[in-house]
C-alpha cells in the first residue's frame, strides 16, 4: 500500500511539473505572436552607388547640427572646427601673447622655450603620422589592382591632399623653429643688455 501511495505522489509530482511546462510554453508562445503583431521600427535607409545622393551630403555622425535664429545659414556656411585647428589657434594666441611680453628672468624665458620646443615636437609628431598615414594608403592603393583601375581620379585627388597636408605641417614646423631662433636670441640680447650693467 504504501508503494502505491508513494508511485501516487510521485507521478502527481510530474504530472504537476508536466503541466506547468505546457502553461510557461505557451505563455511563450503568446508572447511571441504579440511581439509579431507589434509595430516594427522602419528598415534604415542603406546607401549604395546607385541610390548615393549627389545633391546633399550624408550625416555619417548624427543628425545635423541646430540652426539658431539669429544667423539660419551658420550650419551651411561654416563647417565643424576641427580639433587640431582649435589647438592651432590657441597655440597661436599663446604664442602672440607671449611674444608682446618678454620674459624678465631666467626661469620665464626657459619655459618658454620648453612650450616652443614641445609645440614643435608636436608639430614634428603630427608629421610623421600622417606621413604614416600616407604610406600605408599608398601600400593598399597599390597593392590591388582593381582599385587602381577604377580609382584613380579619387587617388590623385587623395595624394595631393596628402601632399598639401605635408606642405602645410613642415610650414607650421619650421615657423615653430623660426620663433624658437627669434626667442633664444631675444633671450642672448636681453643678457647682453644687462651684462655690462652688473
Amino acid at each position: 500500500m504504501r508503494r502505491i501511495g508513494y508511485m501516487l505522489a510521485v507521478s502527481a509530482l510530474v504530472l504537476v511539473s508536466a503541466l506547468a511546462a505546457v502553461a510557461q510554453q505557451e505563455s511563450l508562445g503568446d508572447y511571441a505572436r504579440a511581439a509579431r503583431k507589434e509595430k516594427r521600427p522602419p528598415a534604415k535607409m542603406v546607401y549604395t552607388n546607385d541610390n548615393l545622393p549627389t545633391t546633399t551630403t550624408i550625416s555619417v555622425v548624427g543628425p545635423p547640427p541646430a540652426i539658431t535664429e539669429e544667423n539660419p545659414g551658420a550650419a551651411e556656411e561654416k563647417p565643424a572646427a576641427k580639433p587640431q585647428d582649435e589647438k592651432a589657434k590657441a597655440e597661436q594666441k599663446e604664442g602672440k601673447t607671449s611674444e608682446n611680453k618678454a620674459p624678465q628672468n631666467e626661469q620665464e624665458w626657459q619655459d618658454q622655450m620648453s612650450a616652443q620646443k614641445k609645440k614643435i615636437v608636436d608639430l614634428e609628431h603630427d608629421l610623421d603620422l600622417a606621413q604614416r598615414e600616407y604610406k600605408l594608403q599608398v601600400a593598399q592603393y597599390y597593392a590591388d589592382a582593381g582599385t587602381q583601375l577604377r580609382d584613380q581620379k579619387a587617388w590623385a585627388e587623395q595624394e595631393a591632399k596628402f601632399r598639401a597636408d605635408f606642405a602645410d605641417k613642415q610650414k607650421q614646423i619650421d615657423e615653430a623653429k623660426a620663433g624658437l631662433q627669434d626667442m633664444e636670441e631675444q633671450q642672448r640680447q636681453q643678457e647682453a643688455q644687462k651684462s655690462p650693467l652688473q
